[in-house]
């Protein structure tokens, strides 16, 4: 009887152990968090690279009202310029689209560019930099984005690089 009831025994152990061995996966998974209990994730890089373009088109917005201001006579050379970015912002803006379970961060304000000093060639000079420094901005976007905000970051680069050499024309003839 003894012996029956080691054999049980043992036969129970070895059930054991080899159950066991057996739910150890599932119990690692089934004690994870569920996924109702995780925190939302944050926003994607997607999302963050196009709201930094969102940004930086904002402060070029804002860098050519401040020369305007300054240098009234440059108005009419500039506002088309002006113009083709207000329509880029709108067409960044109109992609960015924030999950509603993700609190984003509101986007910064432009920082106010102070006026150039100087001149008005000075001026196109300043917004020429700004160009050129932005189409770079855009371009450096490419690798990391998805193919249609890839189309539109190209586009304003390429709007971007052809101002550069325009302010670049319009500074030679200011001089």
């Amino acid at each position: 009887m003894r012996e029956r009831l080691a054999a049980t025994r043992a036969l129970s152990r070895r059930r054991v152990l080899a159950v066991s061995t057996m739910m150890l996966p599932l119990a690692a998974t089934s004690c994870s968090v569920p996924d109702l209990l995780r925190p939302p994730p944050g926003l994607s890089a997607s999302v963050r690279t196009l709201r930094a373009s969102v940004t930086a088109e904002q402060a070029l917005i804002g860098t050519y009202q401040h020369v305007i201001a300054a240098y009234p006579a440059l108005a009419a050379m500039l506002r088309p310029f002006l113009a083709q970015h207000e329509d880029h912002l709108a067409q960044l803006k109109s992609r960015l689209i924030i999950p509603p379970h993700v609190t984003a961060p509101p986007l910064p304000a432009p920082s106010a560019a102070a006026a150039p000093a100087g001149s008005a060639r000075a001026a196109l000079s300043l917004l020429e930099g700004a160009e050129r420094a932005a189409a770079a901005s855009q371009l450096a976007r490419l690798s990391t984005a998805p193919p249609a905000q890839a189309q539109l970051y190209a586009s304003i680069a390429a709007s971007e690089a052809t101002h550069a050499v325009a302010l670049a024309a319009l500074s030679q003839e200011a001089g």
